[in-house]
């Protein structure tokens, strides 16, 4: 167990030391859709990873900057209810953001109980390894892909505009697909634990994406 403090809240997650059974795509799907949200606010989409009971969500900075904090909210992956998901939305707060490895943590407001979350893993795979993304590209809610490791790059920067400031990470080089929408959605390993957070992709080539890794995440929920 991993206790991160942050002014008054405490946060509990779970980090995976071992490898748990190996899973196929369709395994892992099912076993991760319900701890992927999908995030809203007045400027736009994106995804996000429930890692917590207590409702804590990990996504992109870039997602939420900028927005109004009342509209930002999230929405559960429709298995949880029988009807569309625009009906189920529950606003959160941000916890925290760092701007630089474009990470940010949010907590859902009176979470439902028995919320399924995503076990974070600790191990760096190697260039090669099969990975597997969920998100919402284009709000096309819930897609699956699947893809390898093409390259971790240590320090690695990035703009997404001239007028914006540059961000620094260590990331996956992934040819594994992602669109718009899909940014802060979880990167699994072939276990079904995250291990990055799907962040951005290339305009030009579509087989250069990447995420930002799980040594940044447990950097960002340790630090205060």
């Amino acid at each position: 167990m991993y206790h991160l403090v942050n002014n008054r809240l405490i946060l509990l997650i779970t980090i995976i030391f071992s490898l748990n059974s190996f899973s196929d795509g369709r395994q892992i799907f099912e076993k991760a859709k319900s701890g992927v949200v999908y995030v809203v606010t007045d400027k736009g989409t994106g995804s996000g990873v429930l890692i917590s009971q207590q409702g804590y969500i990990l996504t992109n900075w870039h997602v939420v900057e900028g927005a109004e904090l009342s509209s930002i909210k999230i929405a559960f992956h429709p298995v949880y209810y029988s009807s569309d998901v625009e009906d189920y939305f529950f606003e959160v707060e941000v916890i925290k953001t760092n701007k630089v490895n474009d990470l940010a943590l949010l907590k859902i407001n009176n979470p439902p109980k028995d919320i399924k979350v995503i076990n974070i893993s600790s191990i760096i795979p190697a260039t090669g390894s099969e990975v597997h993304a969920i998100g919402h590209p284009h709000d096309e809610f819930w897609t699956y892909t699947k893809g390898y490791i093409s390259q971790h790059r240590r320090d690695y920067s990035w703009q997404y505009n001239k007028e914006g400031g540059a961000h620094e990470a260590n990331v996956y080089q992934m040819q594994t697909p992602i669109g718009e929408g899909s940014s802060g959605g979880p990167l699994l390993n072939q276990y079904g634990n995250l291990i990055g957070i799907n962040t951005f992709g290339s305009k030009e080539n579509q087989s250069l994406n990447y995420a930002v890794d799980v040594s940044e995440i447990i950097n960002f929920l340790a630090n205060t």
